[in-house]
Order: C-alpha cells, then sequence, then structure tokens
C-alpha cells in the first residue's frame, strides 16, 4: 500500500513538472513598443483625416495595426526585428497629401520609436495594375512573357507620360537590406536594374485623359494563345497565361538586345529602352519581386541623354559588385512606386528599396506563378463615372492582391 502512495506520488510530481515545463513554452514575452508620430512643421496631427499606423515583423510578416488619429501609439509583441510604417491623410480645402514614414527596429525590450512624417510623393499618374505573377503551362518552365504594367490618370486634367521612364530597381530579395543606403535610411536616389524604358516626346506627344489609363506589355502577344499548346492538364499547378496583350498600348521590344527570344507587334508602339544592365530575355519582374518606379523628367532634360552622362551613373555604396555602375534616378523625379517584395512564405526575404515617402508599405504573392496580379483600390467614383483610385503611398493600403489579370479594364464599383 505505502508502494503504491509513493508510485501515486511520483507520477503526481511528474505530471506537475512536465505541466509546468509546457506552459513556460506556451508563454510569449511581449514588449511594449510606443510609437511615436510628429507632423512636420505647420501641420498638425490633429489635421490629418486618415492614419494608419503598422508594426510588420520582418521573420514572421504578423501585423499590428492602428487606424486611430493621435500622436503616440502602443502596441504588444512579441520580440523581433519589425518594420514600422505610418501613412496619414491631410485634406486641406480639398487637396489631399499624404504623409509617411517608415523605420526598422529590433524589439528585445520595451521600445520607443520616433517616426517624422514627410509629405509623399504625389503625383496624378499611378500604377493601377501590375502582373507579374506569370504561369508554368506545364508545371516545370515559367513563362516570362506575358507581365504588363498599366499607368492610370487619377486626376482631373490631362496629364503627359512624355519623358516619363518606367523601370526595375537594382538588386534580389534576400534577408540583407538594400545595399543603397546611407547613414542607415534609403538613400533619396534609386538604381535602375536590367531595362530601363521610357516615352521620349516633345510634351505634348503622349496625351493621357482624366480616368483613362495604359498598358505596357512585355510582349505585346496573345499570351493565352500562345500557352494553351503548352499546356500539361496532369502538371502539378499548370496555368495557361490569363492574358491577351496583342492589343496593348505599349510594348518593350528587345530585338536589339535578344533578338532570338523576341517579337515585335507592328501594330503596338515600342517603349524607348534608355539603358540596359544584365542578360535578361525579357522586361520581366523576378517572381519574387522587386520594386518598381515610375518616374518624369524634367522639362528640357531628355532621357537617353540623362541615361548617356555617366555623372548620373554609380557604384553601391557598399562596395559590392566593385566596377558596376547603375543609373540613377533621384526621388524628385518619382511619380509612383510599388515596393513588390518575396512571397508570403518568406517573409524574412522581403527587401524594401523605396523610401516610405514613395511607398510606405509593401506588396506580396500568396504564391508565385499562380497568373495573378496585384490592382489599386477603386476609392470613389465621381458623379460623371470617373473612377478615382486609393493613393496613400502604402501599397499595402492601397492594393488587392491576388487578382484575376484586366489589363485595361477600370472597374465599375468601389472596393
Amino acid at each position: 500500500m505505502k508502494r503504491f502512495f509513493y508510485s501515486l506520488l511520483t507520477v503526481a510530481a511528474f505530471t506537475a513538472f512536465a505541466t509546468s515545463c509546457s506552459n513556460d513554452d506556451d508563454v510569449t514575452t511581449n514588449y511594449k513598443v510606443v510609437v511615436n508620430v510628429a507632423a512636420p512643421e505647420g501641420v498638425s496631427v490633429t489635421d490629418f483625416g486618415s492614419a494608419s499606423i503598422v508594426l510588420a515583423n520582418e521573420q514572421t510578416g504578423r501585423e499590428y495595426k492602428s487606424t486611430d488619429i493621435k500622436t503616440d501609439y502602443v502596441f504588444e509583441v512579441p520580440a523581433g526585428t519589425y518594420s514600422v510604417t505610418a501613412s496619414m491623410r491631410h485634406n486641406d480645402g480639398g487637396s489631399v497629401s499624404t504623409f509617411s514614414a517608415s523605420k526598422s527596429v529590433s524589439v528585445f525590450e520595451n521600445t520607443t520609436v520616433s517616426l517624422d512624417l514627410v509629405e509623399s510623393v504625389s503625383s496624378g499618374l499611378i500604377f493601377k495594375e501590375v502582373y507579374y505573377n506569370m504561369v508554368k503551362p506545364n508545371g516545370k518552365m515559367p513563362y516570362m512573357r506575358d507581365q504588363f504594367y498599366e499607368i492610370y490618370n487619377n486626376s482631373d486634367e490631362v496629364l503627359y507620360l512624355d519623358n516619363c521612364m518606367l523601370g526595375y530597381l537594382e538588386g534580389s530579395q534576400g534577408k540583407l537590406p538594400t545595399a543603397w543606403m546611407k547613414d542607415g535610411e534609403i538613400m533619396k536616389e534609386y538604381a535602375m536594374g536590367y531595362y530601363t524604358v521610357a516615352f521620349i516626346g516633345s510634351g505634348t506627344d503622349y496625351p493621357l485623359l482624366p480616368g483613362k489609363s495604359v498598358v505596357i506589355a512585355g510582349q505585346a502577344q496573345n499570351h493565352i494563345a500562345e500557352t494553351t499548346p503548352m499546356y500539361v492538364a496532369d502538371a502539378p499547378g499548370a496555368m495557361i497565361s490569363p492574358v491577351d496583350l496583342s492589343n496593348a498600348d505599349y510594348e518593350v521590344c528587345l530585338m536589339d538586345y535578344k533578338p532570338a527570344v523576341s517579337i515585335d507587334n507592328p501594330n503596338v508602339p515600342n517603349m524607348t529602352i534608355i539603358c540596359a544592365q544584365g542578360t535578361q530575355n525579357y522586361f520581366t519582374l523576378p517572381i519574387t519581386g522587386n520594386s518598381i518606379i515610375l518616374a518624369k523628367f524634367p522639362q528640357g532634360v531628355n532621357p537617353v541623354d540623362y541615361a548617356k552622362d555617366t555623372k548620373n551613373f554609380k557604384e553601391r555604396p557598399d562596395g559590392s559588385y566593385a566596377g558596376t555602375s547603375y543609373l540613377m534616378i533621384p526621388q524628385e523625379y518619382v511619380l509612383d512606386g510599388l515596393n513588390i517584395v518575396n512571397n508570403a512564405d518568406k517573409p524574412d526575404q522581403r527587401v524594401r528599396r523605396l523610401r516610405s515617402e514613395v511607398d510606405a508599405g509593401e506588396l506580396f504573392m500568396d504564391k508565385p506563378y499562380c497568373g495573378k496580379s496585384v490592382r489599386r483600390k477603386v476609392e470613389s467614383i465621381t458623379a460623371d463615372g470617373r473612377v478615382i483610385f486609393k493613393d496613400t503611398n502604402n501599397s499595402t493600403e492601397d492594393f488587392l492582391r491576388e487578382q484575376t489579370p484586366t489589363p485595361g479594364v477600370i472597374p465599375s464599383a468601389v472596393d
């Protein structure tokens, strides 16, 4: 009897110990993060009409948000490295301005983060939709020709695409921050990689009416028809391209660089390639993403001449790839930009290359090769039917992900 009693005590003690250990393992220590937001001189935080404060864990991708309008925000979060972004909109007599700021902080104790808001890049010309996610018709080889970039006039006046440029930033996604840093911040000029293209005009050759868009195709083909013969029905993940771009407004023809794989649709005008760096076969955003910009050269600055001037090139400031120089575009030229980053399953391998003034957020896909696009949200529709897309310079808030591509189609309802 005594032996049985001791056995019960031993089992009870072991159970209590195991339970105690299990509870300890399940308890996550949270730390207090206080975010102080400071408005620029002449602007009060109380003047803002909307706000978005986001802490995103750079290892797990988990986000903590607040939409309150105030100066101090308090979050309780687990240890880790966080991207902290603030985006606030100010309506001054009908003129809407967006102010933003961002910082990366390590949280392993109670932490205070100070964000100084600066006015975001503002332009009527914006990215309406970007399709870069591609497909694998046979389940194995990616089809890389069907990407497109749609630019929309979100203003109420005619705007001109003359001497606007489109391009991807230098670098690839990974665990390191962008190499283009100075004093711990992303530089206010952007290094271009791959192919940089532009509309070359006198100033009024490329008008874009309010509420209208243009589609720029990597290759202006009917990609549905091109990939249908390649399709293998029983191959895992096999898909046919979702887009017919044979009627795109413009295309990027690489015949002078990659004649073996290039096509030139005679019915679609070609963009002018002002700089080519790298050996890509197509005008293609990597499946893992990269930041893209739409910029406009000042009056009197010819994009071709600008890209020929060696003074407009720089090497990486961290010393890597010594001897290789990249075309630099000042931030004041930028009209719109998107931080397109690595997929949902790789939150620790996302590199933002744009300052928060250009894009305080980021875009990514749940998985690669799913034939989906990112499309800006419709914020409102005017009485005469003109669509106004959301533009807070925070792509996380402004865009819908995993969309069926709709090149040239303007939505008819508010999102």
